[in-house]
């Protein structure tokens, strides 16, 4: 092809017909420009192809992340109101002034509110990897990205009370060390082969539910764990956003 439009020049040329031949380069240079944009345009077209095609990847792997987080969050708000709610109860029991408390239910109430603690462990495989990577940046949706930062951040640094709430079980443990035989449950108690009498079960329910401090521990502690209650009602919150975000991404 080169060949021929060489002919064609040398031709114009040797007429001496310049005006035909400017025509001529003007129009072959027109074509190598079309040439190079097609060229460009085809370009452009794989890449955005290639783009879409990782952000779907990225998308989807992100859904399954925050499906699985959905369901861990649920379970631990879910469980830390039920140990809430027993906390409480003790609390009443222990400002009350009944003579007689109901020894199992302050076991129950100690075995399943004052020794709990709950905390979900969130999957951000997807979301860290990509930061790392850089392919953050190839989410269109800025909402979502700027959701799974605050998610990440609020994770990161938004658990003070934890570390807190944590203290506070450790002390109120070591407050009722001498008295935990008692506050087993029976299933437990045959389990480790812990042998009480009646008397030696019920004295040292009546010791603990008398302690003040152990009292202002667990006050402390359940509070604490309102207040994550209602943090971790607020990182659903972010979850069923990036959930709702993710799929409608998906389904453009």
């Amino acid at each position: 092809m080169p060949s021929v439009f060489g002919k064609i020049r040398r031709t114009l040329l040797k007429e001496n017909r310049f005006s035909k031949y400017l025509l001529y380069i003007i129009g072959e240079v027109v074509l190598v420009v079309i040439g190079i944009l097609i060229a460009l345009q085809i370009n452009n077209w794989s890449e955005t192809r290639k783009r879409s095609a990782e952000e779907q990847r990225l998308l989807v792997a992100l859904v399954e992340d925050f499906e699985q987080n959905k369901i861990r969050i649920e379970e631990a708000i879910s469980r830390e109101r039920d140990m809430i709610e027993m906390s409480r109860s003790l609390i009443a029991a222990m400002q009350s002034n009944q003579k007689v408390v109901n020894k199992d239910s302050v076991r129950f109430w100690v075995a399943s509110g004052a020794k709990s603690w709950w905390k979900a462990q969130f999957v951000t495989g997807t979301y860290d990897a990509m930061v790392s990577s850089g392919k953050i940046d190839i989410l269109e949706s800025d909402d979502l990205k700027r959701i799974l930062s605050q998610f990440a951040a609020d994770i990161n640094s938004g658990f003070e009370d934890h570390d807190e709430s944590m203290s506070y079980l450790v002390e109120m443990n070591r407050i009722s060390a001498d008295v935990a035989p008692a506050l087993l449950h029976d299933i437990q108690r045959e389990k480790l082969g812990v042998l009480l009498s009646y008397e030696e079960l019920d004295e040292p329910v009546e010791k603990l539910i008398t302690n003040n401090v152990y009292l202002g521990l667990l006050i402390s502690k359940t509070w604490l764990e309102t207040l994550r209650v209602e943090y971790q009602e607020k990182l659903l919150t972010y979850i069923d956003e990036i959930l709702t975000i993710c799929k409608a991404q998906q389904n453009k």
